[in-house]
C-alpha cells in the first residue's frame, strides 16, 4: 500500500485509489498521515475536525470515522479491519497511530533525497546533486493536503511541508548555478520569486542567475523591484548581503571573486 502527502493525500493499492471520500474521514486520515508513526491524541483529532469546539457526540463520531478508515484500508489491501486495527491504524491509549514503513510513503524518500543532495553539494558533486534534487521535487503533486479541509494542526503541517519544498527548490537553484546551467536556474528562480515576493534569497538567486547569463540590467531590475516592494509594503530595506550583491553588480568591472563565491560568475 502506498500513502502520499506531497500534494493531495492519496492512498493507493496496486495503483487503485482507496482514499476515503467522506470529508471528515479524509481529514482524520490526513492528520494521522501528517504525524505518521506518532501517536495523535483523541483531543487533538477532535480539535482538528471540529475547530476546537467538538459537539457532545464528537468522540463517538470519531470512533465511527476511525472504523470507516480501517474498513477502507482493509478493503484496499485485501485484509480485515481487525488486522488493520492490530497492525496499521492502531489504538494507543487515548489516541491512534498510523504505522507506516519508510518505503510505503513519499515523505521519508523526499527527505532522504534532499539530505543526499546536500551532502553531494558539500562534496562538490553538483551535477549529481542537481539530478537528485530533481528526482525529489518530481515527487510533488501539488499543495500538501489540498483535498482536505484544514484545521489549525493541518494548517501547520502543510506549512512545514511547503517550507521543505521551498528549501529543496533553493538548494537545486544553487546546484544549477554551480553546474553553470544558468538558464535553467533563471527559469526555476523566476517561478519561486512569483510565489514568494518577499523572500530575499530567491530574489538574490534570480539576480545571480541572470547576471551569470549576461543579463545584468535584468538582474538589477529584480533588485529594484524587491527593494521597492520591501520598503513600500514592509517598511524595511533588503539585507546587507543583498545590497552588497547589488552594489557589486553595478560596477563596470565587478569583483569576479565575490561573484564566483556568490554563484554568479559572469559570462561577459
Amino acid at each position: 500500500m502506498e500513502f502520499r502527502v506531497l500534494g493531495p493525500i492519496d492512498v493507493r493499492e496496486l495503483g487503485r485509489d482507496v482514499t476515503p471520500s467522506a470529508p471528515k474521514q479524509r481529514q482524520v486520515l490526513a492528520l494521522l498521515l501528517a504525524k505518521a508513526n506518532h501517536r495523535v491524541s483523541v483531543p487533538a483529532l477532535l480539535s482538528e475536525v471540529w475547530d476546537g469546539e467538538p459537539p457532545r457526540t464528537a468522540t463517538t463520531a470519531l470512533q465511527t470515522y476511525i472504523g470507516a478508515i480501517r474498513k477502507a484500508l482493509a478493503a484496499g489491501s485485501g485484509t480485515s479491519a481487525r488486522d488493520i486495527a492490530d497492525h496499521r491504524l492502531v489504538t494507543d491509549g487515548n489516541g491512534y497511530v498510523l504505522r507506516l514503513e519508510h518505503h510505503e510513503w513519499d515523505r521519508p524518500r523526499f527527505e532522504r533525497l534532499v539530505l543526499d543532495a546536500r551532502r553531494l553539494l558539500e562534496e562538490r558533486e553538483a551535477h549529481t546533486a542537481t539530478d537528485t534534487l530533481g528526482e525529489a521535487l518530481a515527487m510533488w503533486r501539488g499543495t500538501p493536503f489540498c483535498n482536505v479541509r484544514h484545521g489549525s494542526q493541518l494548517t501547520v503541517q502543510a506549512r512545514v511541508l511547503n517550507e521543505a519544498h521551498l528549501a529543496a527548490c533553493e538548494v537545486r537553484i544553487d546546484a544549477l548555478l554551480l553546474c553553470r546551467r544558468f538558464q535553467e536556474a533563471v527559469g526555476e528562480a523566476v517561478a519561486l520569486v512569483g510565489d514568494h515576493p518577499y523572500h530575499e534569497n530567491v530574489h538574490t538567486q534570480l539576480m545571480r542567475a541572470l547576471y551569470a547569463s549576461g543579463r545584468r540590467a535584468t538582474a538589477l531590475e529584480v533588485y529594484q523591484s524587491l527593494h521597492r516592494r520591501m520598503t513600500d509594503d514592509l517598511g524595511i530595506p533588503p539585507s546587507p548581503s543583498t545590497t552588497t550583491l547589488h552594489r557589486v553588480m553595478l560596477q563596470d568591472s565587478p569583483d569576479q571573486r565575490y561573484l564566483a563565491a556568490a554563484g554568479a560568475g559572469a559570462l561577459l
